[in-house]
């Protein structure tokens, strides 16, 4: 392992039982009586539902109950943030998979043959498919009040600083969504309760938002509603939101025949159901000196919202603040539209609509740099915040500014890169067929909540010392498969000074665990991290003075636990970690402590964009070398270099593991995961169609570089790395392509359909 971290080098807690086949995910759970649920989507993505007719279903075999908007024992309305989304159809439809009708039948194949009797019909009305037209006048309306949900801004400095600028350069990039391609689609197991609460079995990031939104739903108090999150096979943000509605559909039918109901999503409907990345359009104008130094930006970001609101605002405030880059330019506009369509349903994907906006931001870059002569790292340098410049885009002073520059130059130098490129220009004209290139991307990025969502920015978590040693933890961090657990794991280990094999972690209920707020934002291993430091530091304030009392010193200083044992530098014995336990228990004193933890509070004006968006910023960047074949289109990765300033590694494996698939992912996304839409109803719902790369496209060689400099207020120094593992390897491989083929690049994904065209003398218009 070549980055151990804080971790001792146990291997993950969830490891063996998922490598064993012993994990239990949703669709393993098994209840006496109960049902198979599955919901009749419309293929219209525009329409009136004008006739529905189930009594043939309702005969089938099996059936047990059929549910439509007339019989729905539940509140209809269940948008999360905007009132703009119905459970199931009443009249109009606005996607395709926006759901008629749900069928709960004693088997799923009964349940299934039921839903091919269920007769509609969906009258089609004018639809919105382009986010540029969305909001023309003329443009048939989504939602009654307009295709417009809301706005972002950011303005700092004058426009008229960039008046006699020498350069600009202006483009629009037509940035294309991803499917979440977790390996366990959506599904939840509605269970009723005699005295009349709920039990939930969920695979989920989020399951205090199925408790929150069950509990509307049905019209009770949310101690009314327990969720218990089952092992979830990936989330990626998919499992953030989205999965409430399947809760719901699951609780509606097992409320209508007061048995238990597993729902569970097959995949073609869960690709077309389920939130996607947003889709974007980035207008991007910058105004630069001669010398390559930035006088300022103009930058409009379409969002594709799809049909409903969802988190769509809640991503385009990060895509917003994210737009402009890791860079201190005086004068920066930037206005993010969240827009209503007919497309797929956009929500929350690793890197929260920074991707985006990164590969508007970085091609911009290397285009000035190669407009002034500078190399690409060079234009970074030049523009990028740093000690003597650390104002961000908000006009928020980094404290960190500094490690911009270090990541650079250890990027730089460790990628090869002034190799690279050299050896890329001596073999141009070696093959005409084949050319290749190398390009780079830098991202700053908020590892917490943004100031909009600042009240769900907690963590909690409760720390059981069992009196034969063990010790439990009760925290509110979902794992879904990034790790969460190990670092929870770790974190207490650490604290508490003790082997890690000691901890054990309890499993997500949210009758059990503290609320934590949501799993996203690469904010786990802050909130949860820090809650259990205070926890373990409350146990420590008690188990510290019996230690010293048993090593005969007078006072706490100099007392130390590792590895289980207590030792002071001055004592001629030690004491073990379960003797310290016993004379705890011993004197009738309390083994548990909840600690708790609470982002800063923070000033930010969402007017001007201008404030403390972020409690912890950190920066990011990747290199990425690509082999293009000019006759076939196929862009082949080599190597790719990631450096991320994590604050601290707490759990090597975890760690390099996130980067792996953050680069994968991120690729993917790159070059092969297209969703071709068909007036907003997916073509391609399923694996065959719909690429996500597979072991045979993993590059040679991936890198990983990480600077620790520990984070003030991070635990034991760490911040958070999920999502910017994901973040710039898009704008990377977009940057390596254009050098490549020596030429702009303003979409992606870069299919091999869309390089192709690329190559010739004037391409076809933009997709």
């Amino acid at each position: 392992m070549t980055h151990p971290g804080l971790n001792s080098g146990a291997p993950r807690p969830d490891a063996a039982a998922k490598a064993m086949g012993r994990a239990r995910y949703c669709a393993d759970v098994q209840l006496t009586g109960m049902l198979h649920g599955v919901i009749v989507p419309s293929p219209v993505s525009s329409g009136i539902l004008s006739e529905l007719d189930v009594s043939a279903a309702e005969a089938a075999p099996g059936v047990v109950a059929v549910v439509t908007a007339a019989n729905l024992p539940g509140n209809n309305r269940i948008g999360l943030i905007f009132d703009d989304q119905p459970l199931l159809v009443t009249d109009r439809v606005r996607m395709a998979g926006d759901r008629i009708a749900l069928i709960a039948a004693t088997t799923p194949e009964a349940a299934q043959r039921a839903a091919r009797l269920v007769k509609f019909i969906v009258d089609p009305l004018p639809g919105v498919h382009d986010v540029r037209r969305a909001l023309d006048e003329k443009s048939p309306l989504v939602q009654e009040q307009g295709n417009l949900l809301k706005e972002f801004f950011v303005k700092r400095g004058a426009p008229q600083t960039c008046r006699d600028a020498d350069i600009v350069l202006e483009d629009e990039f037509v940035i294309g969504g991803q499917e979440h391609a977790y390996l366990e689609t959506q599904g939840t197991v509605a269970e009723p309760q005699p005295d009349g609460t709920w039990v939930l079995h969920s695979t989920t990031q989020c399951p205090f938002y199925i408790r929150g939104r069950v509990a509307r739903f049905l019209g009770l108090p949310i101690s009314s509603v327990r969720v218990r999150q089952t092992v979830t096979g990936g989330g990626f943000g998919g499992k953030e939101d989205y999965p409430d509605e399947p809760a719901m559909c699951a609780v509606a039918l097992a409320k209508v025949t007061g048995r238990p109901v597993s729902l569970i999503l097959p995949r073609g409907q869960d690709m077309q159901m389920s939130t996607k990345r947003h889709a974007m359009v980035v207008r991007h104008k910058l105004y630069a000196n001669l010398d390559g130094r930035i006088r300022g930006v103009e930058i409009q970001v379409l969002v594709d919202a799809g049909a409903y609101g969802g988190l769509s605002t809640v991503v385009a405030e990060r895509a917003n603040i994210s737009s402009v880059g890791p860079y201190d330019i005086e004068h920066v506009s930037v206005l993010t539209q969240v827009i209503y369509t007919n497309n797929l349903f956009g929500g929350p994907y690793r890197g929260f609509g920074a991707p985006q906006v990164a590969a508007a931001h970085e091609a911009q870059m290397d285009r000035l740099a190669r407009t002034v002569g500078l190399d690409p790292f060079e234009i970074r340098r030049l523009n990028g915040v740093s000690a003597k410049h650390p104002e961000f885009t908000s006009g928020e002073t980094l404290a960190q500014a500094h490690l911009y520059g270090q990541l650079l130059d250890r990027l730089e130098a460790e990628s090869g890169w002034k190799r690279e490129k050299a050896a890329i220009a001596a073999s141009r004209d070696a093959d005409p067929d084949v050319c290749e290139g190398i390009g780079l991307a830098t991202i700053i990025y908020g590892v917490n909540l943004h100031w909009g969502g600042s009240r769900l920015d907690r963590g909690g978590a409760y720390v059981l010392i069992q009196a034969d040693g063990t010790v439990n933890v009760a925290v509110g961090i979902t794992e879904m498969g990034q790790g969460a657990l190990a670092a929870m794991r770790t974190i207490c280990a650490a604290a508490l000074g003790i082997d890690e094999t000691r901890v054990q972690i309890t499993e997500v209920d949210t009758a059990l665990v503290p609320d934590s707020g949501p799993t996203v934002a690469s904010r786990a291993t802050v909130s949860g991290g820090n809650a259990v430091v205070d926890a373990a530091r409350q146990l420590n304030e008690r188990l510290l003075p019996l230690a010293a009392g048993k090593l005969g010193r007078p006072g706490i200083d100099g007392v130390v636990c590792k590895g289980g044992v207590y030792s002071h530098p001055e004592a001629a014995g030690t004491v073990t970690f379960e003797e310290i336990v016993a004379l705890l228990y011993g004197r009738r004193q309390n083994p548990g402590a909840l600690g708790w933890f609470s982002a800063p509070d923070r000033v930010y004006d969402p007017a001007t964009g201008q404030g403390s968006a972020y409690a912890f910023y950190t920066f990011g960047g990747h290199v990425v070398r690509v082999r293009v074949d000019r006759a076939t289109g196929q862009v082949t990765v080599r190597e790719v270099t990631a450096a991320h300033d994590v604050g601290r590694v707490i759990h090597g494996l975890s760690a390099e593991g996130q980067v792996h698939g953050g680069v994968v992912q991120g690729l993917g996304w790159a070059l092969t995961e297209e969703l071709k839409l068909d007036g907003g109803r997916l073509k391609n719902p399923g694996f065959t169609d719909y690429l996500i790369p597979t072991s045979m496209d993993i590059p040679e060689k991936i890198n990983i570089i990480f600077l620790e400099e520990p984070e003030p207020q991070g635990p034991f120094g760490a911040k958070g790395l999920g999502e910017p593992t994901f973040i710039s390897v898009g704008a990377a491989t977009l940057n390596a392509v254009a050098h490549a083929l020596g030429r702009e690049v303003s979409c992606l994904p870069l299919t091999p359909e869309r390089v192709v065209q690329l190559t010739r003398p004037e391409p076809e218009e933009r997709p």
